[in-house]
């Protein structure tokens, strides 16, 4: 799980969600989704770091994508 601020638009989200990621190499696409539940499917640059980003988040795969659920930052 990622803590975001979710109240913020769908790029800031991203800017977020690419900061945390790129450690792990550069992120392809992210695809933002809000409803029923909030979670980011982050595509990676190779197939073994989107395994890396499961790993950290604990998320799962959907497709080539890393299925990350995302949390509203405690302010």
């Amino acid at each position: 799980m990622l803590q975001v601020d979710l109240n913020g638009t769908d790029k800031e989200i991203e800017r977020v969600i690419v900061k945390h990621c790129s450690k792990y190499g550069p992120v392809a696409s992210i695809k933002i989704h809000r409803s029923p539940s909030a979670f980011a499917l982050v595509e990676m640059s190779k197939r073994e770091q989107t395994f890396e980003l499961i790993a950290e988040f604990g998320g799962s795969t959907f497709g080539a994508c890393a299925l990350i659920h995302l949390k509203q930052v405690a302010k």
